[in-house]
């Protein structure tokens, strides 16, 4: 008897098809494209040290105290350059399923470099992109759909003498699921996201239906479509659009840890949740946490459900391969296999250990950094169980929107004067949609990236007051980014402008709550600018243009 339950539960939480980890693959990869690519077209802010965050200044003011990024080693943007163009080669590789034993340990070095570098402006997505690179890490992600797969198969059909169209062709290793710990790690750890997420919400607008209203009108988050939406949509819509979120959440948590149908239920959860994800996609700009969510649900999907697939789509595969095959044939051949693991029960060994480490300090992170947790369960949490935790950035606190979505929205901005009299704001000229928001309310839609929402949620506050001194002094680098030396700044204040965001059901304009002056700069009496603000306008054009 004890031995089937084993077999049971075995096969429900500790199994994995091959099938199932290569589709993952491929979708993590081009999510961790997406992210890089978002990362890059921002570099010159956020990679440099003429940007916000110069890597000296994260040094000495470290956000957490364990930490490791290689590009803290970067100072310029040709040096910034070329890192992410590694980090790209790495990301396509992992892509193609090339070495990807090797290719995927050098995609957490990349994933965990890039995001610890912007700690400061980090988010939930940043968390789980950093979860599913790492607790995959003992996982054969390239058995299927790769170019290891493929030069397996090519050195099995050689040495056998069997020819077969390689789709159907399959190496040995991927014939049969796959075994491990860490699967079970995974299906705990995005079940407890939901969990967590969805016990979290117990405001009054959670309740009354009108959370969705209240996020809407966060103008530093909301998309235009989320100003549609709020603007167009009854109160009725809204209501159900807030009870939704709720249900699915807390279906998403049943669906993907209940032993009961599991393989019925999991793919209910394959086919609903992304809609939750992509409602959030369309209505806010959450960075990468959407697309990092939905890369997890090919995990989910179970050898019955590849079987149907491969019976409905198999033969429409084979011939597509077969071109595929007519065109690179020569190359295919000439790939080598992976390199075999001479004890691969001490691998499996070794990595049980090491994801069984991770999971209990995983579990003392979810207990001590999550409401819902009983008090007494939030244990002190052991100095290792911490560094395990920071050092690849897997804190676990979930809680979007939670206890409810904020009534007040808030940016930031500078009213700065150039040498020539001029008002100008440099921040939210390259942050924003707005070139200057000064005034009592925030404009409808702010258009920021996560990195720059983030910013300016942390930058006014008194524990991120020491990176102050960095956004200082790129704001007085103004001139140097325009190109015109009239432009330096001889004054600025920066506030902190929060309104009341309109109640539920009303077509009223936000409300005026605070506008705070958290920085301000006035250039002193031999400042090299007030001697610019008394040269003659042609006479600087001509200096300039030397």
């Amino acid at each position: 008897m004890r031995k089937v339950w084993w077999r049971a539960l075995r096969e429900i939480y500790f199994t994995v098809d091959p099938r199932s980890l290569g589709a993952f693959r491929i979708a993590l990869a081009l999510v961790l494209l997406l992210d890089l690519a978002r990362r890059w077209a921002e570099l010159s802010f956020w990679y440099v040290n003429t940007g916000l965050l110069p890597n000296h200044t994260l040094l000495w003011r470290p956000p957490a105290k364990h930490l490791f990024s290689l590009f803290f080693g970067v100072s310029n943007p040709a040096e910034a350059h070329v890192g992410f163009a590694l980090c790209a080669i790495v990301y396509v590789l992992f892509l193609v399923g090339y070495r990807t034993r090797w290719v995927h340990l050098l995609v957490l070095v990349a994933r965990v470099s890039l995001n610890t570098r912007l700690a400061v402006v980090e988010n939930g997505g940043d968390m789980v992109m950093n979860l599913l690179c790492l607790l995959t890490l003992p996982l054969p992600l390239g058995a299927r759909f790769s170019l290891d797969a493929v030069a397996l198969a090519r050195n099995e059909q050689r040495a056998t003498g069997l020819v077969a169209p390689l789709p159907h062709f399959v190496p040995e290793r991927a014939r049969h699921p796959i075994v491990s710990l860490a699967v079970l790690g995974l299906l705990l750890q995005f079940a407890f996201i939901y969990f967590f997420n969805a016990a979290s919400k117990d405001g009054s607008a959670w309740k009354d239906g009108s959370a969705v209203h209240y996020a809407l009108h966060q103008d530093k988050l909301v998309t235009w479509t989320g100003v549609w939406m709020r603007e167009h949509l009854p109160p009725l819509a809204i209501r159900g659009l807030t009870r939704s979120v709720l249900v699915t959440e807390w279906a998403a948590f049943l669906l993907i840890i209940t032993p009961f149908n599991w393989r019925e239920a999991r793919l209910v959860a394959v086919c609903v949740l992304p809609a939750l994800h992509l409602g959030f996609a369309l209505g806010l700009n959450l960075g990468g946490f959407s697309p990092a969510m939905m890369s997890f649900y090919p995990l989910l999907l179970a050898s019955k459900h590849w079987d149907a697939l491969e019976h409905r789509f198999g033969g429409r595969a084979a011939r597509v391969w077969a071109r595929f095959e007519q065109r690179f044939g020569r190359a295919l051949n000439e790939l080598r296999p992976p390199t075999e693991w001479r004890r691969p029960e001490l691998r499996q060994a070794l990595w049980n250990g090491a994801i069984a480490l991770m999971l209990v300090a995983i579990a003392s992170e979810v207990l001590i950094d999550n409401g819902p947790v009983p008090k007494a369960l939030r244990l002190p949490q052991p100095a290792w169980a911490k560094a395990v935790i920071e050092y690849p950035r897997v804190l676990q606190g979930w809680r979007m929107f939670a206890s409810e979505p904020s009534r007040t929205d808030s940016m930031i901005y500078v009213d700065a004067t150039t040498a020539e009299g001029a008002h100008v704001d440099p921040y939210n000229a390259v942050a924003s949609d707005q070139l200057n928001p000064a005034g009592g309310v925030v404009p409808r839609h702010m258009g920021q990236s996560q990195f720059f929402v983030m910013f300016s949620d942390r930058i006014a506050t008194g524990y991120f007051a020491p990176y102050r001194q960095a956004f200082s002094e790129w704001l007085l680098a103004y001139p140097d980014r325009t190109g015109k030396p009239r432009d330096c700044l001889l004054a600025y204040d920066v506030y902190l402008v929060t309104d009341h965001s309109p109640g539920f059901g009303s077509n009223e304009p936000p409300r005026p709550a605070q506008r705070e002056r958290f920085m301000t700069y006035s250039a002193p009496a031999d400042s090299p600018c007030r001697e610019v603000k008394k040269m003659p306008s042609s006479t600087n054009v001509a200096s300039s243009g030397l």
